[in-house]
């Protein structure tokens, strides 16, 4: 089975409904850390002026995906300019730390 990660990059207000949204979507594990940049919204005149975000990272078969791409659109969609980004990227090998062992996926 072919795997793909996706990323989503979004607004810290959206967390909850997001990670609620990856829940009802049977979406078994998720990566969710706090980042700090900037990109076409960018406020150089601000103190501080790189804005935080959240990153929301699952794993899932590709079949899957365009399911799961949509869920979080959905749940993270403000109609506002800097609800963020979302990137699909095919994943080629797993390994387990432990094990030292490839993981045919």
């Amino acid at each position: 089975m072919k795997y793909d990660e996706i990323t989503a990059t979004i607004d810290v207000l959206a967390v909850k409904a997001v990670r609620r949204a990856l829940q009802e979507a049977n979406v078994p594990g998720i990566s969710i850390f706090q980042i700090r940049g900037y990109g076409k919204r960018k406020n150089f005149f601000r103190r501080g002026w790189m804005q935080q975000y959240t990153c929301v990272r699952v794993i899932v078969p590709q079949d899957q995906t365009s399911r799961i791409v949509e869920a979080i659109m959905d749940a993270a969609h403000g109609d506002l300019e800097g609800d963020g980004i979302i990137t699909v990227n095919p994943l080629s090998r797993f390994y387990n730390i432990r094990t030292k062992k490839r993981l045919d996926g």
